[in-house]
């Protein structure tokens, strides 16, 4: 039963317990429309209407459960709190309807098979709620996810099943009831648009990032600017009035709304970023402008929400009301928002709840803004955060050390600021006031910093390694240099703290010794031996390119965030164990469902820097791969191909098909010359490929790599990996070091400082001792089995 149907002192009761049972702040409940009691149904998204006697209309996309269950809603909310549906168009059932208005026809998008364009005459009502309707086919598709009109009256397609899911331009000036088609561009999907005369604003969700698009002439658009959204998933975008400032979503957990300066095409301008409940796990869905210079967001489980964007750059949340009995992360609650219609109320679709009808009061935020700079030498602070206390109000400087808050209460507020490398400070007695800027500059002190010096030597020889990355990273700062051509490094000026070391070049094993502690003075006389010989754990980024005609799914570097498909691993939750760090090559690492950022509709490629072969005796080289094909309209076709060019042929030596898709890390050991001659420059080739575009997930990994000499593994995919065993952990004295199986090997052992405490001492049987040789401390432990593998770990000291 619809509230419209009950008594009316138990609609006032239950409007009034509405009103006080649910978040709200200048948003007020007017009145709601329960689909699942209307129809049994969920809903998608939603546009409004006014007729030529000013009643005003939601026009709901209603998803329906099966068959013909789905369609198009109409309903009268003159009087918003007596909601009447009073038209229902049924169509194919389906999670995704989109829909607009242009003149006194709607349009309506679906995902649904064979769902098209539906189209529908609204000019009848409110005398007629027979309207006139049709299902427009394009012969070229007849899916598709969204749309835009400008007011001139050209239609734009989004997501549609044509190519690459581009944009499709259409005329509706000659006949509302059937487009036709003018242009199109296609060099990246189209989740959504916005377009003003002649220029389009196209947002690209799975690349991450908005163009412009000079569409005077549909038949040859032009490109004007691209830009990145702060997540990196843009979902949608929408113009103010000046045409000057661009507002995007990106559709990810704890993502933002952003603002930007689009004056210039060809040098777009970042201004300022904002989300609601932050931390909460909330996702924002759409944005759009309003004249007074406000921006009204669906929110999904946080509802709606109302922005103050009178200052571009300073965006401040000065309204909200939560629709949803849900919270955090998840595509529930407010799919859309409406904001448009002539009475200023708010119509929202929320997906599991039904349409609700809100009465907004759009007020302005007390803004606080200045800059942070270096008591020291006056220079700007970048990576400042200023916050205002008791509040969500919080903003990190850019490099000009300029900042931007604001919230909605006015009143006498502490803030506090912090800096990487500075002095905390709280400031007290700050006054905002509604509508008014402050003024507040701030001056940070700098932190002590000490010098830390050593060198890196070549192991066993102590001969000098020039060129070798070191790093020292934690949570707060991160130093990286060079040694030089004496092998010695220098970090000028670091902060106290205890970092993460890691140690690398191209040509030279890797080191991850033990954490580095700084504390009130300097480090010197740090020596690190490094093992000749070409490795890769991709701890750090040695010089490995990438190429693609894949536009999604690209190599990647960086700890995997797994992906599952139907119960399988798609991607892996964890590079190769047993070496430095968590780091791996892996392709569209972005975690979240396993076909939003998978190889699709082309390739990429993995490429080595170049590699010496001719100084090892029976060269082969080693690493452990992943790759995961499954899904899709057909059966699996996509294949990962590993290859070695000699800097003359290139020539596959493993190829793994569709057939040995697993969801694990395997090993391969292959010799070189079993498929090509030997020579210095040699590179690797890992090209995981989407061969036909028919839904398959493919995600392919790669890890660990080496080039190693008289190797005697087997060709071909093995499970990995071998375990290191040390115990105890920690240890008083002595500890044992054992390998699985009774396998043979040398072993070294370095001191926190990378000083070898033991060199190449032979296991037996697998096994060794230590004995009173390491003093209290943490030590980093290597063995190179006697198959060529490299197995790491780390003993601690105690007494």
């Amino acid at each position: 039963m619809s509230i419209s149907r009950l008594p009316q002192v138990l609609v006032a009761l239950l409007l009034l317990l509405r009103s006080t049972t649910s978040a709200q702040t200048n948003i007020a409940f007017l009145g709601s429309l329960s689909y699942q009691q209307v129809h049994g149904s969920d809903l998608s998204n939603l546009w409004g209407y006014a007729d030529e006697e000013g009643n005003e209309y939601a026009l709901v996309g209603v998803n329906g459960t099966s068959g013909m269950t789905g369609g198009l809603s109409i309903v009268d909310v003159t009087d918003p709190t007596s909601p009447v549906e009073v038209y229902f168009l049924p169509g194919p059932a389906s999670i995704w309807r989109e829909i607009k208005v242009w003149g006194d026809h709607a349009y309506v998008t679906t995902e649904a098979d064979n769902g098209g364009l539906t189209i529908v005459d609204l000019s009848p009502l409110p005398q007629s709620t027979v309207l006139p309707s049709t299902i427009w086919f394009d012969p070229e598709w007849d899916t598709s996810h969204s749309l835009f009109i400008d007011e001139n009256g050209r239609l734009y397609i989004h997501g549609a099943n044509e190519g690459n899911g581009g944009v499709i331009m259409y005329d509706l000036s000659t006949d509302p009831m059937a487009p036709v088609r003018v242009g199109a561009f296609d060099q990246w999907y189209v989740h959504d648009s916005f377009a003003r005369g002649d220029t389009l604003y196209a947002a690209h969700i799975i690349n991450g990032f908005f163009t412009i698009l000079d569409v005077s002439d549909p038949g040859a658009p032009v490109l004007l600017g691209q830009q990145s959204t702060p997540n990196n998933f843009t979902h949608n975008v929408w113009l103010d009035a000046s045409g000057h400032h661009l507002y995007t979503t990106d559709e990810r957990t704890n993502s933002y709304v952003a603002a930007y300066d689009v004056s210039d095409p060809s040098d777009i301008q970042y201004l300022d970023k904002l989300r609601s409940d932050g931390g909460s796990g909330a996702i924002p869905h759409n944005t759009y402008w309003l004249p007074g210079e406000h921006l009204v967001q669906s929110y999904y489980t946080y509802g709606v929400s109302i922005y103050d964007c009178s200052h571009p750059d300073n965006l401040v949340e000065v309204g909200h009301y939560d629709t949803s009995p849900l919270q955090g992360d998840g595509f529930n609650g407010a799919w859309g928002v409406y904001p448009f219609l002539p009475s200023g109320r708010l119509l929202i679709s929320d997906i599991e709840e039904g349409l609700f009808i809100l009465g907004p009061t759009y007020v302005r935020g007390c803004l606080l803004e200045g800059t942070v700079t270096n008591s020291a030498n006056g220079i700007p602070v970048a990576q400042a955060e200023v916050r205002i206390v008791s509040t969500d109000a919080v903003e990190v400087t850019g490099i000009s050390g300029a900042y931007g808050v604001g919230t909605l209460q006015p009143g006498t507020y502490e803030v506090t600021v912090s800096a990487p490398g500075f002095f905390p400070r709280t400031l007290t007695g700050v006054d905002l006031a509604t509508g008014a800027t402050t003024e507040l500059d701030i001056v940070l002190d700098p932190l002590p910093t000490y010098p830390v010096s050593g060198v890196v030597r070549t192991l066993g020889t102590s001969d000098p390694v020039p060129g070798v990355q070191v790093w020292l990273v934690n949570g707060t700062y991160g130093f990286q240099v060079e040694s030089a051509a004496d092998g010695t490094f220098l970090f000028p000026g670091v902060y106290d703290g205890t970092y993460t070391v890691d140690i690398g070049a191209w040509g030279w094993h890797g080191a991850c010794p033990a954490d580095l502690v700084v504390v009130g003075a300097g480090v010197d006389g740090w020596t690190i031996d490094l093992e000749q010989g070409y490795a890769d754990d991709f701890a750090l980024d040695l010089g490995w390119e990438v190429t693609t005609t894949a536009p999604r799914g690209v190599w990647e570097r960086g700890g995997p965030a797994g992906t599952i498909f139907e119960g399988a691993q798609a991607n892996p939750g964890a590079d190769v164990p047993n070496d430095c760090r968590d780091k791996a090559y892996v392709t569209g690492n972005s975690g979240g469902s396993p076909n939003s950022a998978d190889v699709d509709e082309g390739g990429t490629t993995l490429i080595s820097p170049v590699f010496d072969a001719t100084g090892l005796e029976d060269a082969h080289v080693r690493y452990h791969y992943w790759f995961f094909d499954a899904g899709g309209n057909s059966a699996p076709n996509d294949t990962l191909t590993i290859s070695l060019s000699n800097g003359t042929d290139t020539v596959a030596i493993q190829q793994v098909p569709p057939s040995q898709s697993a969801s694990a890390w395997r090993f391969s050991n292959i010799r070189i010359a079993d498929h090509i001659t030997p020579s210095a420059t040699m590179r690797l080739f890992v090209l995981a490929e989407d061969k036909d575009p028919n839904g398959h997930i493919v995600e392919a990994a790669f890890d660990d790599f080496e080039l190693a000499a008289n190797a005697t593994v087997g060709v071909g995919p093995i499970e990995a990996v071998m375990e290191l065993t040390i115990a105890p952990v920690p240890s008083r004295d002595r500890c044992t070091i054992t390998m699985a199986d009774g396998q043979g090997g040398r072993l070294w052992i370095m001191d926190a400082l990378g000083r070898s405490v033991i060199s190449g001492a032979t296991m037996v049987n697998g096994r060794y001792e230590t004995g009173n040789e390491l003093v209290v401390g943490s030590y980093f432990v290597r063995v190179l089995t006697d198959e060529g593998r490299w197995l790491r770990g780390r003993i601690e000291i105690l007494r």
